[in-house]
């Protein structure tokens, strides 16, 4: 519909043009058809691909009644008869203060002469890194761009960052952050092109070098490489034997050994002081999870996290030597997740766990006055970010479900200065606990996982999202989510369950999903949902599944297996095809896959593909019959493209409701602000229609996006 069209039809004809119509209590956006049309309007001049010049020329002609319309937006109230009963729900919170809050602030990173801080923020509309000079109080900003992460080099002024395009692949680059103006000239550091590259370590008495793998020789297979910073001169180190999986770099950044993969036993090899041969260390088979936390004392010993001989994985100490074994630290009930090492010795300092809530455990007693900020009053997840070369300033984070803030620490005078937070703790009065739960399936197993319910309001009866996470081999953990926040400030209880196979909580508990894709792993799911509503919490008939890869597979498996469950489901990047997922896996996964081969299947086995072709949502398209948002990537290498196409125009042709959003430039999640902002404005959307929970609908930064 033209501009002129649009404006004659809401300029008169039985309406006041002085009246300016709002959606009364209940309506949708489309029940409004100003609010409707004008959304649709917009959103199909984006489908268009018309340029700026257009977008603004349209945006510019409309009346100043329409354009306040637009940027104050048009909020649909909750439909729920439980959300509607209850007017005690928080004021609804902008999308754009969950995904593009322009006092965003992260990564703090203190320089290793202990004198500079660098982060990342929002300066303007673009995402900038900031240079403090901590002794003037100066600070610098450069225009960040696809930024992703940055470390200090070892002088102090300059900083190496990654940059990557969607595809998994990443090249390095460095700036001098005392170079003059504000535009970063950075020199790149790894090649590009369809390459993955990894910046491993610096090296202490080398300073002028680092170490970096790629695959540039061979797509499959990672060498190691010294790269000079001056001259960005790469000479191959050590060249893969074609079964390394991994290189072994100290803490001081000495090239130690290598773990390599021979059929189904990994080993970790030391060098030799001849450096020419190798000693093994260490072995374990592909079910054992083990990694190399720390190599300490010039290689003599080796810190790992392995679950070899044992059910949940502890923080070991190997004696290179003699390969005696000593525990250094275990939970009573879960896995080690991580351990904070010594920056300079390697020597393991805090180890983390994550039964319910997170726990962080001193292993050296000597700091415990140093660390006190470890004992927090109430939950709190610690991340150390970083720390300067004589161990006397760090900064960290401390993350609660509400959000995050960061602080300077000076060991030595015991001071600490906050330095920053997450914006989302200005809304923390309007956000959700998460509390932990823990129940049983239907066959004895004990399931824990996570209930974020909507604040001020009787959890009764709600409608509910169970929101399933990736991996498979991951776990949520307590903290701030912002789906679980967004969801549940809209209405919804939010319920997250740590089916079998996730990770954290011991080899059995693991193993358990040994061929249950689409089985047990599923009904895990479908037990925590029985839960719910049996506990009065949920209301059966107003239930959503969505999540991401894996949770993205079980959201369609549950739309198709069992398509009564559900009322809808978004899928985020859900494969569709299980044998063409495991077969399209890229090249450098090889040394992973006799890991997808045991858990789900290989492609190259007929009694296997049948397996997997029955665990297929794809071939059970014919079920779907309930709303479906699906969400893909045309630059994930990890579930391509044609996995969503192929059951998006299955469903098509059998005219079932779906929607489908292909983001050309996304890949195997999102990569930019408008893309998230999208997505959720989307899911906000759908899942009002749906459920019958709040939606903001247009919010402004949307023009923003599409603009820009």
């Amino acid at each position: 519909m033209s501009t002129e069209n649009l404006l004659r039809r809401h300029s008169g004809a039985g309406r006041n043009p002085a009246i300016q119509y709002f959606p009364r209590s209940g309506q949708n956006r489309n029940d409004v058809p100003l609010c409707g049309e004008l959304f649709n309007y917009l959103d199909s001049g984006l489908r268009r691909n018309d340029g700026l010049f257009f977008k603004l020329r349209r945006f510019l002609a409309l009346p100043l009644s329409l354009c306040i319309l637009l940027l104050t937006g048009c909020a649909t109230p909750a439909t729920h008869p439980a959300l509607q009963a209850n007017n005690h729900l928080p004021e609804l919170i902008p999308v754009r203060e969950f995904v593009a809050n322009r006092g965003s602030n992260w990564g703090y990173q203190i320089s290793p002469d202990g004198k500079k801080l660098a982060w990342l923020a929002i300066k303007g509309v673009s995402i900038s890194i900031f240079i403090k000079d901590l002794e003037h109080n100066s600070t610098r900003t450069f225009q960040a761009g696809n930024f992703y992460g940055f470390d200090w080099a070892q002088d102090s002024r300059h900083l190496f960052f990654m940059r990557s395009q969607g595809d998994e692949n990443a090249a390095y680059a460095s700036f001098d952050t005392e170079q003059l103006g504000d535009s970063m000239q950075a020199v790149s550091l790894s090649p590009g092109g369809g390459v993955k590259a990894v910046l491993l370590r610096q090296i202490a008495d080398d300073p002028a070098h680092v170490w970096i793998v790629h695959n540039q020789r061979d797509s499959s297979l990672f060498d190691l490489y010294k790269v000079n910073l001056a001259t960005q001169e790469s000479v191959l180190a050590v060249q893969n034997p074609g079964n390394a999986t991994n290189v072994l770099i100290d803490a001081k950044g000495v090239f130690r050994g290598r773990v390599t993969k021979q059929d189904d036993i990994s080993s970790i090899e030391l060098l030799q002081a001849d450096a020419l041969t190798y000693k093994t260390v260490y072995q374990w088979s592909s079910s054992d999870l083990v990694d190399i936390v720390s190599i300490a004392d010039g290689g003599a010993t080796l810190y790992l996290l392995s679950n070899k001989g044992r059910d949940r994985r502890v923080l070991l100490a190997l004696t290179t030597a003699s390969g005696e074994e000593k525990l250094v630290y275990e939970d009573p009930v879960v896995d080690v997740s991580s351990v904070y090492t010594h920056p300079l010795t390697g020597k393991p300092l805090i180890a983390f766990t994550d039964p319910d809530y997170p726990k962080a455990e001193l292993l050296d007693p000597a700091l415990r006055d140093a660390f006190k900020f470890l004992s927090q009053p109430t939950p709190a997840r610690i991340n150390i970010l970083s720390s300067d070369r004589a161990f006397q300033h760090l900064t960290f984070c401390l993350n609660t479900d509400k959000g995050t803030e960061c602080f300077l620490y000076d060991m030595a005078r015991k001071h600490l200065e906050k330095i920053g937070s997450s914006p989302s703790l200005e809304h923390k009065d309007e956000l959700s606990d998460m509390k932990p739960i823990e129940l049983r399936s239907r066959d004895g197993i004990a399931l824990r996982g996570y209930l974020t319910l909507p604040k001020n309001i009787p959890a009764q009866h709600l409608p509910m999202v169970l929101w399933v996470h990736g991996g498979p081999w991951g776990r949520d953990v307590w903290g701030y989510n912002t789906e679980a926040q967004l969801f549940a400030n809209r209405g919804y209880a939010v319920m997250q369950i740590n089916y079998r196979g996730s990770l954290g909580y011991g080899r059995r508990f693991e193993e358990l999903a040994v061929g249950e894709f689409a089985g047990k792993m599923q009904d895990d799911l479908l037990d925590g949902v029985n839960w719910a509503i049996e506990q009065g919490i949920a209301d059966p008939n107003k239930i959503a599944i969505a999540g991401g890869s894996y949770g993205g597979y079980a959201t369609l498996v549950g739309m198709s297996f069992t398509p009564e469950k559900f009322a809808c489901g978004i899928d985020l990047f859900g494969p569709s095809d299980l044998t063409k997922l495991v077969a399209d896996f890229p090249p450098y996964w090889k040394f992973e896959m006799d890991r997808w081969h045991r858990f789900v299947g290989d492609p190259g086995k007929a009694a296997d593909r049948e397996i997997m072709h029955n665990k297929s949502p794809l071939f059970k398209a014919d079920n779907i019959h309930k709303p479906l948002l699906v969400i893909q990537g045309g630059m994930d290498v990890r579930v391509r493209a044609d996995q969503s196409e192929a059951l998006v125009e299955e469903l098509r042709r059998a005219h079932k409701p779906v929607e489908y959003w292909f983001i050309p430039d996304a890949g195997h999640g999102f990569n930019r602000w408008p893309q998230r902002l999208k997505y959720f404005r989307k899911s906000e959307d759908f899942l009002a229609e749906c459920l019958g929970g709040r939606s903001s609908n247009f919010d402004f930064y949307q023009l923003g996006a599409w603009m820009f």
